[in-house]
């Protein structure tokens, strides 16, 4: 029973340790609290329609391995298109959508990606033009 009771104040004052760590976040008149989604810094950037849908394509297929800002496994995603010079205008479709293929075919530039992040994940994501047009609208 002394166990046991030391336990649970040993718990308790843990706790209350932890819980002085955290920020407060007030709520006033019925506003939401924000939640962050992978790879977001601030909730408070307004989206245009195109981009909350590309929002909703990043964290059902990218959000697993990529964050925005962040590298993880693999790279970090905002703005990847003003970023890096790609060997071809689509590139970047390419290699989400069929990026088997291009590995097929030796393509270099693919090959360098899979090295510099070690991965044997092909990207082979069933996008349509225009829900690839939305991803980019959101990444950047």
């Amino acid at each position: 029973m002394i166990i046991s009771s030391g336990f649970l104040i040993l718990t308790i004052g843990i706790s209350c340790f932890l819980y002085s760590f955290t920020d407060p976040q007030y709520v006033v008149c019925a506003t939401e609290i924000p939640q962050n989604f992978c790879g977001t810094v601030s909730p408070n950037i307004s989206l245009s329609e195109n981009a909350v849908e590309g929002k909703k394509i990043f964290n059902a297929n990218c959000a697993a391995c990529h964050k925005l800002d962040k590298k993880m496994t693999g790279p970090a995603l905002r703005g990847i298109e003003n970023k890096q010079e790609f060997p071809y205008e689509n590139y970047v479709f390419d290699f989400i959508t069929k990026e088997d293929s291009l590995n097929k075919i030796n393509n270099r530039y693919t090959k360098v990606l899979n090295e510099e992040y070690n991965y044997e994940f092909d990207h082979n994501f069933k996008l349509t033009k225009t829900e690839f047009e939305y991803l980019m609208d959101y990444i950047n």
